[in-house]
């Protein structure tokens, strides 16, 4: 089992190299002058690339500061077939990298991190699942391509688990700057919170949007803490997946599946967008908020999977190799 201490978080060690969040005392240290997530350079000799260049918004003249910005797309897609490229940077110009598994036509895509060091765990599990999946690629099922956003706030990352590395570099809340039912008003729990000045006014809810609509995938699950719950995107009376996406989730994780989220208000989420495009979304609430919870999170992975094949082929997953307590290290 995964220890629920650590002497220091360490994220991602691997010989085939990748962004290392390594060295991270108390979960994070934001002091570290070296830190690889400061410098914005993964290490090692995987490929890379120059993140794509951010969409155009036009805000319309006669727009209300809540109105949604309008995406411009480029006419070809900037992202690569590499196993790691950039889909864009952050405020203070860290990369926001993305690990690519895979061939298939359905696409899986994890997020982890985007309320940065506040739920740091959710950056490990996905650094974690990240290293399993290039240990063990066979694990990726034919017809699947997986994708892994390890840390979609880096800046908040590096401020630590206090409440101020929730938020990105400019003090926003990531996740309640996205279009659906955003408002200028937002909270956690009775906090009020900054959702940014209008919908993806934030570099990198602008990446990731960008490249949900350039390369549409089949389901999303974003990774928080510490709810040990799991809840489907939804807007407007749009709930894509609510057939099979949570009880899927919740058999195979262990996971309370709850069809409505209860403890406050939420606006600006990034499920409930992409639900209003028609993507299956998932918040994955971690139990702890220092456990990555790898194992139970790994079957969840893998039973996705195994249902988005089954759909096309009947494929069954193979036994999942954990990784060891000496891989963990």
């Amino acid at each position: 089992m995964w220890k629920r201490a650590f002497a220091g978080l360490l994220v991602l060690a691997t010989a085939c190299g990748g962004p290392v969040y390594s060295e991270l005392p108390q979960r994070i240290n934001p002091s570290a002058e070296s830190h690889p997530l400061q410098e914005g350079v993964p290490s090692g000799s995987l490929p890379t690339v120059d993140p794509p260049p951010l969409p155009t918004l036009i805000i319309r003249e006669n727009g209300s500061p809540s109105s949604t910005p309008t995406l411009v797309l480029p006419t070809l897609t900037p992202y690569p077939d590499d196993v790691l490229f950039s889909i864009g940077r952050s405020v203070e110009g860290r990369e926001i990298w993305a690990w690519q598994f895979g061939e298939g036509s359905r696409t899986i895509v994890l997020v982890g991190g985007i309320h940065g060091g506040y739920e740091a765990n959710t950056v490990v599990l996905s650094e974690r699942l990240a290293e399993h999946f290039r240990r063990h690629p066979e694990e990726v099922l034919p017809g699947i391509r997986l994708v892994i956003i390890p840390a979609a706030n880096p800046d908040g990352l590096l401020r630590g688990n206090d409440l101020e590395g929730r938020f990105n570099a400019r003090g926003v809340d990531l996740n309640r700057n996205w279009g659906c039912e955003w408002s200028e008003t937002a909270f956690l729990r009775d906090i009020p919170v900054d959702p940014g000045p209008r919908p993806f006014s934030e570099p990198e809810t602008l990446a990731l949007r960008f490249y949900f609509v350039a390369e549409p995938p089949d389901v999303v699950i974003f990774y928080h803490s510490a709810l040990g719950s799991v809840f489907l995107g939804a807007c407007g009376g749009q709930r894509p997946g609510a057939g099979w996406l949570g009880d899927l989730l919740a058999e195979a994780t262990g996971y309370l599946y709850q069809q409505t989220f209860s403890y406050y208000e939420v606006s600006g989420d990034a499920t409930n967008w992409l639900a209003e495009r028609g993507i299956p979304a998932a918040i994955v609430e971690l139990e702890t908020p220092d456990d990555p919870e790898i194992e139970r999170n790994l079957a969840g992975v893998m039973a996705l999977q195994a249902y988005l094949t089954g759909d096309e082929g009947g494929n069954e997953a193979p036994p999942v190799a954990l990784p060891t307590q000496e891989e963990a290290r």
